[in-house]
């Protein structure tokens, strides 16, 4: 990268299972860089609409997060997502394991969409215990299951991650240190 010339129309896909830190850093960055708009969670969106998530989900509601996340991410501008493309298709083969056209037609959507992705950062489970903000599920075990398939996901299509640990203030360091490289 080369400083703020490069930050102008960068999207950032911070992507690791609920509970992690995303929606933290995303808006660490939005405040310590307000041009970068943060994208409404497509989770939260389909909550709001009447969906049901995690264990719950239906493929109807993994349909309904698809196109809403393209909807999202296709805007204009420079974003930070706390959700992604990467995270729908974890969830969808974990919850649907056995739904092969569904898995099918997720990956044929969403992965050339990974592609638009300026940079895209891994938080992993593990660091921090799951707060009940009554959208996202507390289970560990599956949030230690949607870990692991966003792992597989980041290396079977290849989508070059930079894996960011530490405190909230750690972790926004990490990412003001990479916009300066």
């Amino acid at each position: 990268m080369n400083g703020e010339m490069e930050l102008n129309k960068m999207k950032i896909a911070i992507t690791g299972a609920q509970g992690v830190g995303k929606t933290t850093l995303a808006k660490q960055i939005n405040k310590d860089y307000p041009d970068f708009k943060i994208l409404p969670e497509a989770a939260r969106l389909a909550k709001e609409s009447g969906y049901n998530l995690d264990q719950t989900a239906t493929a109807e509601t993994e349909l309904w997060l698809i196109a809403k996340q393209i909807e999202l991410e296709n805007g204009e501008g420079k974003w930070v997502a706390d959700r992604c493309g990467i995270d729908i298709l974890a969830y969808i083969h974990h919850l649907f394991s056995e739904e092969s056209d569904l898995i099918e037609f997720a990956t044929k959507t969403l992965v050339p969409k990974f592609s638009n992705y300026d940079l895209v950062l891994y938080l992993p489970s593990g660091e921090f215990s799951i707060e009940d903000d009554g959208v996202r599920t507390t289970d560990i075990k599956f949030q230690q299951d949607i870990d692991q398939r966003i792992r597989d996901i980041l290396e079977k299509h290849e989508i070059p991650f930079i894996k960011i640990v530490g405190t909230p203030e750690e972790r926004l360091a990490k990412v003001k240190n990479l916009f300066l490289k």
